[in-house]
């Protein structure tokens, strides 16, 4: 069935092609489909003029003069198109309305499931069942957090027929629920009324921007869904779940899985959308970046609002310290010279090493990397108990260690590739060879930016940096901490 992007990209078609045509006259082929019946149907529109083509969530409404309005849904397989009057009628062609222009506007259904209501303009919302309940445009000024905070607390729904419900939100299908919730890590079957406040904020903005840029692709086509030009969609190229099914999660390459919730095919990643029980209060950000990309300055941004910060280079160093497991794993993986006199691990030889061989660091994220997972859990598992709204996991390798999945939103920090090159040079006193391949060695920044919730860019001052994160922060609902610290400085 069409949703509010592809009814959205049909009625903006049709105001081009049809705005302002005056029809003659109108052919029903299949009475069922229109009302009131047949002959009062087209007797009502003749001589009538299309003055604009509103919608609202997945139908479409004709205005007409004289105050009418023909309120049409496409259901699952409708299409209108313009074609030159005489063209022959097709088998599934419906209704045809016939224009001064020597043009047809012909709408077409395979299952005949699509329905056109013509009544009195302003009563549609009266007798269109549809319309009567239905829930707020997903628009930054109609969709508001407290508007969403107020319905999730008064169901126990599962989120996915939850959303899939018209009177909650309008306009949302099968196809942009399940991307919207894999972009907000929420299982489709997490009940509405336990999803904290931040995960309802991330919701929000993602079906928000979710709908626009699908709009912006002109839809998606996955069956059947044509532009009023008769061309598909574009927005199928950009599908990041939805279809996917055994195909690798673009955020933690976890296969993705498809199930039925609610009778509705549904996909997920079963690694980024858990089930959970008690999904707590405490929102995690994964801060990473490419190697000196200024992550730790924007780390310190975030103590400067008394963020509890996870640093994963100080979770790594303890789990190698002398008489660990770690350190033990990996003098046997790589020999007794990564030991120093004192029994501590060789930093400078690792790093020479795992930097100019890929499988070498692979090998060794293989033995740090679920040491170090362990110990922030241990972490994140204080903080929740505590009910801190917000803590801040400083990660470089977060992507290549796997950790993604376990935050709730994803922030990379970026610079310029020359600039990450001067300033890797300056502080570790490299060569540029040393250089790029230590910054080689990592997943490319450009991948990095691309599996980001939002992109903080470190070129510039100290001050334009910390803007970011601050309106960030606002964004996200943590708002007050600012408040908090403002006045703590004040005091």
């Amino acid at each position: 069935m069409p949703e509010l992007p592809e009814v959205e990209t049909v009625r903006r078609g049709l105001t081009r092609l049809v705005g302002h045509a005056k029809i003659t006259a109108v052919d029903v082929y299949y009475e069922k489909m229109v009302s009131p019946e047949a002959g009062q149907f087209k007797k009502m529109l003749a001589g009538k003029t299309i003055e604009r083509i509103d919608r609202r969530g997945k139908y479409l409404l004709f205005r007409f003069n004289d105050d009418l309005t023909m309120v049409s849904h496409l259901r699952m397989e409708g299409k209108y198109d313009v074609q030159p009057a005489g063209n022959p009628i097709t088998k599934h062609t419906h209704v045809v309305f016939h224009l001064a222009d020597n043009r047809d506007l012909r709408y077409t259904d395979t299952r005949k499931f699509g329905r056109m209501h013509l009544l009195k303009t302003g009563e549609e919302t009266k007798l269109v069942s549809g319309l009567k309940k239905m829930g707020p445009e997903p628009t930054e000024a109609t969709l508001t957090v407290a508007y969403m905070k107020q319905i999730f607390s008064k169901s126990k729904k599962a989120i996915k027929p939850f959303l899939l419900d018209q009177s909650n939100i309008a306009g949302l299908g099968n196809i942009y629920v399940d991307e919207t919730l894999w972009l907000s890590r929420i299982h489709p079957e997490q009940p509405a009324n336990t999803i904290p406040e931040f995960q309802i904020r991330q919701l929000r903005d993602n079906i928000i921007a979710e709908i626009k840029r699908a709009i912006d692709g002109h839809g998606t086509t996955v069956h059947s869904f044509s532009t009023a030009y008769g061309e598909a969609g574009e927005f199928q190229n950009h599908l990041m779940v939805y279809g996917r099914k055994g195909e690798p999660c673009f955020r933690c390459d976890t296969p993705i899985e498809k199930t039925k919730v609610a009778q509705r095919g549904t996909h997920f990643c079963p690694e980024c959308q858990v089930l959970r029980k008690n999904p707590g209060v405490t929102m995690v950000l994964g801060l990473t970046g490419g190697i000196a990309t200024g992550k730790s300055a924007v780390s310190d941004i975030f103590k400067g609002f008394n963020v509890p910060i996870i640093d994963a280079d100080q979770v790594a160093r303890k789990v190698v310290e002398p008489g660990t497991k770690g350190l033990k794993e990996i003098q046997a993986a790589f020999g007794w010279q990564m030991i120093q006199p004192d029994g501590t691990l060789d930093r400078h030889a690792l790093g020479t090493l795992v930097f100019s061989q890929p499988e070498a660091l692979t090998q060794l994220n293989g033995i740090t990397g679920p040491l170090i997972k362990q110990a922030v859990v241990r972490k994140l598992q204080g903080y929740r108990r505590r009910k801190v709204p917000l803590v801040v996991y400083d990660a470089p390798t977060l992507f290549e260690a796997h950790g993604a999945s376990g935050m709730n939103e994803i922030m990379v920090v970026t610079v310029p590739p020359q600039v990450q090159l001067e300033r890797l040079m300056a502080r570790d006193h490299l060569n540029e060879k040393e250089a790029l391949e230590r910054i080689h060695a990592q997943l490319p920044l450009a991948e990095k930016v691309k599996r980001a919730d939002v992109v903080i860019d470190n070129s510039h001052s100290v001050d334009k940096t910390k803007a970011q994160v601050v309106r960030w922060l606002n964004e996200a609902g943590f708002g007050s901490l600012i408040t908090t610290k403002t006045n703590e400085v004040k005091k």
